[in-house]
């Protein structure tokens, strides 16, 4: 699906874990593409591999971490063959991370200018007093107001939303053209998210970043999302445009995520998802979601599906796109909320 000049490309990726209990398979053959200017977002629950998807990306998966397939292209670079020292003069320059706990990012022990300025003097190419200035002007940017007197504290003096401002700071402080954005507002209150989610869009503007967004909040992806990746049991099993999946579902597990999402419309008990993830030790044979799917057809548990085309831009692996599978309804929410959506956008 071609739609802009790729600037990141991830092709046919897999990525195991040695454990004592035996081997992860965490990632499945997962491809797709990031494209210049653009915010892809991958959603999926906690265990579908989103986040070891981008720190492979970034070159921080653990020694545990097999690498066994694909390619991550970067600029013409293949990011899976770098040493650790060239992947060094990447990491933060070139694509930077924001990951979802600013306590965790942040050295509670050393003041907030120090760690900014400690990631602009990392290339040598300004002094000290440079550095401090540079530092100041990044704080004002993501919205810190004193930032000559914030630059003096430390992060236990700043509020969960001003930390993670810090840490988005830090992540522009070296000009990346990619920003990878791990669920950075998870720990966050709604309204707080909110603020960090429109500074995030305002930065890509100004600065021209191409951003993948990781996150399970469906609610961001509606705020953030160009195109959208729906990601399960380590595969990627739909993807396409944020309305081509908001308005146009078509994998079962996609559609039980969007029913799940409550809104101010829902009445009544509000939609689950049956069952759990599978155990990535013994990965699922076939569709992976299968077992948690009312709607499955026996092929579901032997084979797994292809990637069918609905759009130039919207791909599904489901069988009950096959043209012999029988017609799977919407869940009554999803068919309800779709409905509106549709009319709210023709009224607008």
């Amino acid at each position: 699906m071609k739609t802009g000049e790729s600037i990141l490309t991830v092709d046919n990726l897999s990525v195991s874990f040695r454990t004592y209990s035996g081997i992860v398979k965490a990632v499945r053959g997962v491809s797709f593409e990031l494209n210049k200017g653009e915010t892809i977002c991958i959603v999926g629950e906690s265990g579908s591999g989103k986040s070891v998807t981008v720190k492979t990306i970034m070159g921080i998966l653990p020694p545990s971490a097999v690498i066994e397939s694909g390619t991550i292209n970067y600029k013409g670079m293949d990011l899976t063959k770098l040493t650790e020292e060239e992947y060094a003069r990447i990491r933060g320059k070139e694509i930077g991370l924001i990951f979802q706990d600013p306590l965790s990012s942040l050295n509670p022990l050393m003041k907030i200018g120090r760690q900014i300025t400690e990631a602009l003097l990392i290339d040598k190419e300004m002094s000290k007093r440079e550095a401090r200035e540079a530092a100041i002007e990044l704080l004002g940017a993501v919205g810190i107001r004193d930032p000559e007197q914030r630059f003096e504290q430390y992060p236990f003096q700043f509020s969960g939303g001003m930390r993670q401002r810090v840490v988005i700071a830090i992540a522009l402080a070296r000009n990346p053209e990619v920003l990878i954005c791990d669920e950075p507002t998870t720990a966050l209150d709604v309204t707080v998210q909110a603020r960090i989610l429109n500074l995030i869009n305002e930065l890509k503007q100004k600065r021209q970043l191409s951003i993948i967004f990781i996150t399970h909040d469906l609610g961001v992806v509606a705020h953030m999302a160009d195109r959208v990746y729906v990601m399960y049991a380590g595969k990627i099993v739909e993807y396409g445009t944020a309305e081509d999946i908001f308005l146009e579902p078509a994998h079962p597990y996609a559609r039980a995520l969007l029913a799940s999402v409550p809104d101010m419309e829902t009445e009544g008990r509000l939609a689950s998802i049956p069952g759990a993830p599978p155990n990535m030790l013994h990965p699922p044979t076939g569709d992976g979601f299968a077992p948690r799917n009312k709607y499955a057809m026996q092929i579901d548990f032997e084979e797994e599906p292809p990637m069918f085309r609905i759009s130039d831009t919207h791909y599904a692996a489901t069988w009950s796109l096959h043209p012999s599978a029988p017609e799977i309804p919407m869940p009554d929410v999803l068919r309800e909320r779709i409905r509106r959506m549709k009319e709210g956008g023709a009224n607008r």
